[in-house]
């Protein structure tokens, strides 16, 4: 068979394994594809034995294993994840504790309301959890100020106070998607 034949079934199989990990990891199939997976391995190893035809090809299967490697360790990431009992996945949940054994996460939701009576303690430790778990992520935080982010604060209040017809508000820092966001909730209500 020539390489061009070669390469097009090694991808194919490469896809068609990657789809058999993608069921086993998110629960349509109960055993993880070790034989494909050996077979997919067999053929690398097959084809690194003969030389390419031409310099196109060695590329083409070059990007081949690193795909390979790069969905290997895709696989054995998501797995873990499994097996320590969370979803797998982008969206399998909130990261790990930024930092130390104090999570931006392990704090009480922060309250805001009309009066603002003790509502600066309240919202400077928000501000201080937020800024936390922005600098946990590597962000730049040097343009934000405790001034703006409490009128912003206030604004998202209104907001979700006018939309849910609430009278209290509060917010959590939380990390989805890989980004650090406020969310807001009316008081009293968890997901």
């Amino acid at each position: 068979m020539s390489w061009e034949r070669e390469l097009k079934v090694l991808n194919e199989a490469l896809r068609r394994l990657n789809a058999e990990y993608d069921a086993f990891l998110y629960g349509s199939s109960i055993r993880p594809p070790l034989d494909s997976r050996r077979h997919v391995e067999e053929m690398f190893r097959r084809l690194s034995a003969s030389p390419p035809d031409a310099a196109s090809e060695r590329y083409m299967f070059s990007a081949l294993q690193n795909r390979y490697s790069t969905l290997c360790e895709r696989w054995s990431r998501l797995q873990t994840e499994k097996e320590s009992g969370r979803r797998p996945g982008v969206h399998g949940g909130f990261a790990a504790p930024v930092s130390g054994p104090a999570s931006p996460n392990a704090a009480a939701a922060g309250s805001v309301t009309e009066e603002r009576g003790g509502g600066e303690s309240v919202d400077r430790e928000l501000f201080d959890r937020y800024i936390a778990a922005r600098r946990g992520r590597g962000d730049d935080v040097a343009g934000i100020g405790f001034e703006a982010f409490r009128a912003r604060l206030q604004q998202e209040a209104q907001k979700l106070k006018q939309r849910t017809g609430a009278s209290d508000v509060e917010f959590e820092v939380t990390e989805r998607d890989g980004r650090v966001k406020l969310v807001g909730r009316p008081r009293g209500e968890r997901e």
